[in-house]
C-alpha cells in the first residue's frame, strides 16, 4: 500500500465485532453479494458503547440477543473500497452466540465455520483475522486487551 495520505480518509469510522467460537469453529458474515467473510458486528453510533453497538448488530442482524463479552483487543485498519481510503477501528468482543443463528436481513449470511478451514477463506481485514488466530491458539491465557495497527510507514 502506498504512504498513506491522512487528508483523503474524510472520517474515521468505529466498529463492534464479535468473536464466537463453539466447538473448533468460529461464527463468520458475509454480504450475500461480496466474496469475503468478516467477524460479526457494525458501526458503533455517536454516545453508544461498543458492547452495547455489538449487541444492538446482532439483534438487528439476527434477530437474537448477545450479550458482548469481554474486550479482548481493537484492530486499527487503513485500506481502500471501491478506490476511497478509509480507517476504521474495531472493538473486537468475545460473545457466545447461539448454534442456530441465521440473518434475518435477506443480503446477510452467518455460518459456523470450522476455523481450520475458515484460514482458507478470505477473511477481512486480513491482519484481523490473523490477530483472532493468534487469540484462538492462546485462548486459554489470553487475558490482555491486544492493539494492532495495520498503517505501514
Amino acid at each position: 500500500m502506498p504512504k498513506w495520505n491522512r487528508s483523503a480518509a474524510k472520517k474515521i469510522e468505529l466498529l463492534a465485532r464479535g468473536i464466537a467460537v463453539h466447538d473448533g469453529h468460529i461464527l463468520l458474515c458475509k454480504n450475500k453479494k461480496s466474496d469475503y467473510w468478516y467477524f460479526p458486528g457494525g458501526h458503533i453510533e455517536p454516545g453508544e458503547p461498543a458492547s452495547e453497538a455489538l449487541e444492538r448488530e446482532f439483534l438487528e442482524e439476527t434477530g437474537k440477543r448477545v450479550p458482548a463479552g469481554r474486550l479482548i483487543f481493537i484492530h486499527e485498519h487503513f485500506f481502500k473500497q471501491d478506490d476511497k481510503p478509509r480507517h476504521e477501528y474495531s472493538f473486537v468482543f468475545e460473545v457466545r452466540a447461539p448454534q442456530k443463528i441465521k440473518a434475518k436481513e435477506k443480503h446477510l449470511d452467518f455460518q459456523w465455520v470450522k476455523w481450520s478451514e475458515a484460514e482458507r477463506l478470505d477473511i477481512r481485514p486480513k491482519a484481523l483475522s490473523q490477530m483472532v488466530g493468534v487469540f484462538l491458539e492462546e485462548h486459554a491465557l489470553n487475558r490482555h486487551i491486544r492493539f494492532r495497527s495495520t498503517r505501514k510507514s
